[in-house]
């Protein structure tokens, strides 16, 4: 009996264990995939008020998709005059598309480009519960190249997609999907190899050991988000691209690690170029070398996109 009682109490340990493994797992899974409760607003970076007023007077248009899973995904479009150029700017992590790329818009619309601004789910005005830490908003992203072709009304555009940190991820993700001829060029600013890489890195940064969350939150992930962690890979992807593609990153990055840009790059089987920006921190290479960096993204686009 004794012998017995010690089974059961050693099954009943184990499998309190399991279940609170599981939860971690699943709180893990919450407080970094769930839609923030507060969305950030107003810019990360100063703005000279000349560059704040001239955006100001132009005209949006509001846009909208339906995703795959049923969600409304909002966006704005800036079109240039006569022109047959897009770029599709896709923002990062708990950001929006304002707050991401207004830094970028005159920048775009003076080299003739439309400028198409979507909400990634679970983003500003976008819809959505859970964030798709780029491997959703990959096929968000092949609907919205849709949308604008049809605006076009199919005839022959330029599309050129730029994404900074988990749009980064979001646009060589979309890389390795069949793309429509029209897409000509990608720019990935501070991309992360795949998701589950971040979040090792980042719970590593945290000095959180990962085999303590990680592996459940991973097995979970399917369930409960819709993608899992390992298979959301930019690294992947990006081995059977065919877009000529710009990788820029900062050199103190220690958000996503520099060696992430080396490894995309090194990975990637498209035409390609790398700009590594000193002294630039996450998400900050155009903040910190902005003439460097628009120079790097005229050339590369008068050579790609053009």
């Amino acid at each position: 009996m004794k012998k017995k009682n010690m089974v059961i109490g050693t099954i009943t340990a184990l499998s309190a264990a399991a279940v609170s493994y599981m939860a971690a797992g699943r709180i893990a899974i919450e407080k970094v995939c769930e839609r923030p409760k507060k969305q950030k607003k107003g810019l990360k970076h100063p703005m000279k008020e000349s560059d704040k007023e001239w955006i100001e007077k132009q005209k949006f248009i509001d846009m909208e998709i339906t995703s795959f899973d049923g969600l409304k995904l909002k966006g704005q479009y800036l079109p240039y005059p006569h022109s047959n150029k897009v770029v599709i700017c896709v923002h990062g992590f708990r950001s929006n598309h304002y707050r991401e790329f207004a830094y970028y818009i005159r920048f775009y619309h003076e080299l003739g480009y439309n400028i198409l601004l979507p909400d990634n789910r679970a983003h500003g005005k976008s819809e959505g519960h859970y964030i798709g830490f780029g491997w959703l908003d990959r096929l968000d992203l092949l609907e919205w190249i849709k949308k604008i072709e049809k605006y076009f009304q199919h005839d022959p555009i330029t599309i050129v997609l730029h994404g900074i940190s988990m749009g980064g991820a979001t646009v060589l993700m979309t890389s390795g999907e069949e793309l429509s001829e029209n897409v000509k060029a990608i720019i990935a600013d501070c991309s992360y190899t795949s998701a589950y890489d971040e979040f090792k890195y980042y719970l590593k940064n945290k000095h959180v050991p990962s085999f303590l969350l990680l592996p459940s939150a991973t097995l979970l992930s399917k369930k409960v988000v819709g993608y899992n962690f390992k298979e959301a890979s930019a690294l992947e992807q990006v081995k059977k691209s065919k877009t000529p593609t710009l990788f820029i990153h900062g050199n103190q990055d220690h958000f996503v690690p520099t060696h992430m840009a080396l490894e995309l790059y090194n990975a990637c089987q498209a035409e390609k170029k790398l700009l590594i920006v000193n002294d630039a921190a996450h998400a900050e290479s155009y903040h910190k070398e902005k003439e460097l960096v628009e120079n790097n993204i005229k050339r590369f686009l008068e050579k790609y996109a053009d």
